[in-house]
């Protein structure tokens, strides 16, 4: 089956490209694979960046996670990077999250509270 991922995913990719050298390589790694269709191996590119802490990595995987691009499609771990983005600063993630919670989205049960934070946190840029 041919996953595709949101166009962004490509420009946060790039964003990770021009951090530091070894993010850089990685991060080149997997826009190249991206950009040639192999969703996979982009995936085991950002993962290391990921686990490793890095926000924007963290919500790449999410999104691979919840497009199924490059690895199977699971909501909940899906959920879980967008959680560990969020906790990071990732902006992104945590207007995924706000929405997620007001919506009933990915899985998430409707929680307003929840939605608050996570729309408070965005705006306030932690």
């Amino acid at each position: 089956m041919n996953k595709t991922i949101p166009s962004s995913l490509y420009l946060w990719i790039l964003a990770l490209s021009m951090a530091s050298p070894v993010i850089a390589d990685e991060a080149r790694d997997a826009l190249d694979s991206a950009r040639a269709g192999d969703y996979t191996q982009a995936a085991a590119a950002i993962q290391p960046l990921a686990i490793g802490g890095n926000p924007q990595a963290q919500f790449n995987l999410a999104l691979l996670y919840h497009s199924g691009a490059g690895v199977n499609q699971d909501e909940v771990a899906a959920v879980v990077w967008y959680h560990k983005a969020a906790e990071n600063g990732s902006l992104e993630a945590q207007q995924f999250l706000a929405a997620g919670y007001a919506e009933g989205w990915f899985g998430l049960p409707r929680d307003m509270e929840r939605a608050k934070y996570w729309e408070k946190q965005s705006q306030s840029g932690h």
